[in-house]
């Protein structure tokens, strides 16, 4: 099981295929819930059905607390065209209304320089993206924009990383 050591974990029963492994993921997705808050997020994996069934590894709050409802180990269903070699992270933002704050821009980037350590990945925009590039037969043409900048973060988890 691999579980990041700074999440609260919330771990969803059954929104999740049990395939994969942190080993073959080489992907992260970064998503905007264009919801609030992330128990709302939350609220709406945990409702959903099949065959519509959705979830993410991970949810930031605005104040920066990070749940994990996902093992990173197997695959949640954020990005239908690359979720099974993804992780995703989703943050309670809304495209041009409610935009990350600062405590989830610090939150993201050290999830993503764990997440980079872990899945053996640089921290460059061929594998951190958001949802709209990363799976764009999904629709999600607003998917992080005006919402969370997908360049920031990884500035910043690369700053992290390097331990400067």
């Amino acid at each position: 099981m691999t579980i990041y050591p700074k999440a609260v974990l919330d771990l969803l029963p059954d929104d999740h295929s049990a395939s994969g492994t942190a080993a073959q993921r080489n992907l992260i997705v970064l998503h905007c819930t264009a919801g609030p808050t992330a128990s709302s997020a939350i609220n709406t994996f945990k409702a959903s059905v099949a065959p519509n069934r959705v979830s993410s590894h991970f949810v930031i709050d605005v104040d920066g607390t990070v749940y994990q409802l996902v093992d990173v180990e197997r695959t949640a269903w954020h990005a239908s065209e690359v979720n099974s070699r993804s992780v995703g992270i989703e943050h309670a933002a809304i495209p041009g209304t409610q935009p990350a704050t600062d405590a989830q821009y610090q939150a993201s980037a050290e999830l993503v320089a764990w997440l980079g350590g872990i899945l053996k990945v640089s921290f460059d925009d061929a594998h951190v993206q958001p949802h709209s590039v990363a799976s764009p037969r999904d629709g999600h043409v607003l998917c992080c924009q005006g919402a969370v900048d997908p360049d920031r973060v990884i500035s910043m988890a690369a700053v992290i990383a390097s331990g400067t």
